[in-house]
């Protein structure tokens, strides 16, 4: 399958056919070309949805030769189209097209330009490409998930993750659904995440917390072990974030990327809440921030002692964005949702969250 070519050309060629050219070659005053791609984090090979737009600015037919390209960041070209498109006057002509991406992990920019004399009709769009890859040190961390957990079940399954039916292992991963259920007062679920972190299972809370405030001044949800955390509305929503945390397994194969702006949701990464964590006989340490003046800290590490795993309570909004397109192009009116840096950050979550102590002996 040609799958680098665009799907529309055929529709292209019968324009070419179908209405004539002017003398008149066109120029970057002339013409000029906006392109709208729905995300910006792609996995190698993966099919990027692009909408380009060609605007005639001027009173005749131009015969608009433009050149849509993909070059890295050495300006190497890695692939490239040309359309001929004969624009009539004062028109505006849009093409939704299908590219594939770049088969190596890197940075790379989309742009259009006159294929005549090199004159750039657009701004640069830049992606990234990048393959998500488990360390040697997860391949041996057995991750229990719960039964009501569907889609982080779907993930470690995806991801080939050793992941016991029941509670057993070094990780217990949960998402909204494990802390909506001890906010309702769920016994049982309070007694297995106890259950976990008395068994020295680290466990990791995913979207913990509200995505957005409803109309009372504060929330609170309360942990085992004297573990209360605290939320309010004060806060604007973040796209970017830095990771603190020096930690080796936390930034694994995570450098020379950028951190936050994940595809999907208008590229929110933090929710404008503000949580604030308070741990009675622990200790906790902040390994992500946002914002400024003042900082927020989305995602917290908490000891609670010798003999007890760890908790991870981590507000980054990663529902949507871990499991991995059908292949189809996407229909959601918020266009692709899924991130492999997204998928890349949990891996390393639960890398991080388990001592290595926990795993002498153990084999891939």
């Amino acid at each position: 399958m040609k799958q680098q070519r665009f799907f529309s050309l055929a529709i292209l060629g019968l324009l070419l056919i179908l209405c004539p050219f002017s003398s008149a070659a066109q120029s970057s005053d002339e013409v000029n070309a906006l392109l709208d791609v729905s995300a910006r984090h792609f996995l190698p090979g993966q099919v990027i949805k692009v909408d380009v737009q060609l605007n005639n600015h001027t009173s005749r037919l131009i015969k608009s030769r433009t050149r849509l390209q993909v070059v890295n960041q050495g300006g190497l070209e890695s692939w490239s189209t040309l359309l001929r498109i004969p624009l009539k006057a004062n028109q505006s002509f849009r093409i939704p097209m299908m590219v594939k991406a770049p088969e190596v992990d890197g940075k790379y920019i989309l742009r259009a330009s006159a294929d005549e004399n090199g004159a750039k009709l657009s701004d640069d769009i830049p992606f990234d490409v990048f393959q998500p890859e488990k360390s040697k040190k997860l391949s041996k961390i057995m991750v229990y998930v719960p039964d009501y957990e569907p889609a982080l079940k779907k993930f470690v399954e995806e991801w080939k993750i050793n992941a016991p039916s029941f509670s057993w292992g070094q990780c217990m991963l949960c998402s909204y659904r494990t802390w909506q259920r001890l906010q309702n007062g769920d016994t049982d679920v309070r007694a297995e995440v106890e259950r976990a972190l008395r068994r020295n299972m680290s466990v990791i809370f995913l979207d913990f917390g509200p995505a957005k405030m409803p109309d009372i001044d504060q929330t609170e949800i309360d942990l085992p072990f004297r573990i209360s955390t605290y939320f309010s509305g004060k806060a604007n929503p973040e796209k970017a974030f830095s990771i603190v945390s020096k930690d080796q397994e936390l930034n694994y194969h995570l450098q020379n990327m950028e951190s936050g702006n994940w595809n999907g949701f208008d590229a929110v990464t933090v929710p404008p809440v503000r949580m604030n964590v308070k741990v009675k006989g622990g200790s906790k340490k902040n390994i992500v921030q946002a914002g400024k003046n003042p900082y927020r800290f989305p995602v917290v590490s908490i000891s609670i002692g010798k003999g007890r795993g760890k908790v991870i309570l981590s507000q980054l909004l990663t529902d949507g964005r871990l499991l991995k397109p059908d292949g189809k192009t996407p229909t959601k009116k918020d266009g692709l949702q899924y991130d492999p840096l997204t998928v890349q950050l949990v891996l390393n979550l639960i890398s991080m969250s388990v001592d290595n102590s926990l795993l002498q002996g153990a084999s891939n």
